[in-house]
């Protein structure tokens, strides 16, 4: 009777180390395609800058991804002292989530802000501004989570909360010196390649899956592969509709008279969608994510009009569509969610909405002061942009001393070819 115990107990024990072990490669795989977001950022970021900022581009991006520090705040374990081996993998999912929160906001400012602007402002976000809205929303004690704020895979601690760092670097950092003509109209400024950015879009949403599905946080416990399926799948439905939405309007409104097919719309469209289902991926059913996709595209449209109209230079577009997507994805929660304030509308899921929104202000406003404070000192020293011979020249000669491409030709054949700089 003795010896058949301890078998059954030594095997609850080896089931427990699978499970713990199932878990642990769970995160890491799910954090290492979270990481495989950078080279998507990336991508596209490097398509949608001109030729003689490729390589400045390139280089911030790789920066990015080295000494953003750790995802945790609180009392104990900072700057990882301590922190016990079974929390390992816990601290790279949430480095890669880090990462992810400071990688954001580059792309805004590109081709003409300062080095020294960029390494402060991406690692003031990833190491303090980040870390303290995450535990506010993530830890038991956390004063947002006690509250009931309701936010899963971080649609308002990561891109409402980056949408607000964007707003502010891009306002206070100043448009590029032709993108407004001297009355005031903003004038066309092309990427360069197109299909870099598709490839990085492709990855944008293979890395969002990992995102969504990662933040369930575990693959052992019973539910877990049933959930991670049910998030899987509204993310997709979620991107597709509001790439759908994108297209559609661009076509038979905007392009009406034309009949232009608009690409950037789409893509647009599909980053507002995986941005918006973050908070809710867990508690909608698909006619949820469906409604959500079309709803974020129209709010996305009307913060970009509000961008435009404050005359912010955004390369990525990345202010619209992470305050629309952010923002409105936390106030989806309450609303879409099953027994959610439209299904059944009482004081307690009312109380909900209220919660969601006024927390994802406050993560907001979190963001925007700090910046708005980085910002002041950097614009005082001048240290916030190049200066305007550097910006002519591009980022890429003034401060590399490197060209990403050169095109070169030859009269003759007997002649050396002559080569420029694109």
């Amino acid at each position: 009777m003795n010896e058949n115990y301890s078998l059954l107990l030594n095997e609850l024990k080896e089931l427990e180390s699978l499970k713990r072990n199932a878990d642990i490669f769970f995160l890491i795989i799910m954090g290492n395609f979270v990481f495989f977001l950078q080279p998507g950022f990336a991508l596209y970021e490097l398509g949608a800058v001109r030729p003689k900022n490729v390589v400045n581009v390139a280089f911030r991006n790789f920066i990015n991804t080295n000494g953003n520090g750790n995802g945790f705040c609180g009392l104990q374990y900072f700057g990882l002292v301590d922190l016990p081996d079974e929390m390992m993998a816990q601290c790279f999912f949430q480095y890669t989530f880090a990462a992810i929160a400071s990688t954001i906001p580059s792309g805004v400012v590109h081709e003409r802000c300062s080095t020294i602007a960029y390494i402060f402002y991406t690692a003031l976000t990833s190491g303090f501004i980040y870390p303290i809205a995450a535990h506010w929303v993530a830890t038991k004690n956390g004063w947002l989570h006690q509250l009931g704020f309701d936010d899963f895979a971080f649609s308002g601690v990561i891109h409402a909360m980056s949408g607000a760092t964007c707003l502010v670097a891009g306002y206070l950092t100043g448009p590029r010196m032709d993108r407004y003509s001297p009355d005031g109209k903003r004038r066309l400024i092309q990427p360069h390649s197109f299909s870099q950015m598709v490839l990085g879009a492709f990855i944008f949403l293979f890395g969002m899956i990992a995102f969504n599905a990662g933040s369930q946080g575990s693959i052992s416990q019973p539910g877990d592969g049933l959930m991670i399926a049910k998030i899987t799948i509204n993310t997709l439905v979620c991107a597709a509709t509001s790439a759908t939405t994108g297209l559609i309007y661009q076509r038979f409104v905007v392009n009406r008279s034309t009949g232009y097919w608009d690409h950037a719309s789409a893509i647009n469209g599909s980053f507002v969608g995986m941005v918006a289902i973050c908070a809710g991926c867990d508690k909608f059913q698909c006619w949820g994510a469906f409604t959500l996709g079309v709803l974020s595209y129209l709010f996305y449209l009307v913060v970009q009009v509000a961008v435009e109209k404050l005359k912010v230079d955004d390369v990525v577009d990345g202010i619209s569509i992470q305050v629309s997507g952010g923002y409105f994805g936390i106030l989806s929660v309450p609303l879409f969610k099953e027994g959610g304030l439209l299904t059944n509308p009482s004081k307690n899921t009312a109380w909900d909405l209220l919660i969601n929104a006024g927390g994802g202000i406050v993560i907001m406003l979190w963001s925007f002061s700090i910046i708005s404070l980085l910002y002041i000192v950097l614009r005082y020293y001048g240290l916030h942009r190049v200066s305007a011979s550097d910006e002519h020249a591009g980022l890429d000669m003034a401060l590399h001393r490197e060209k990403a491409y050169e095109f070169c030709y030859a009269l003759d054949r007997e002649k050396t070819p002559v080569c420029l700089p694109l």
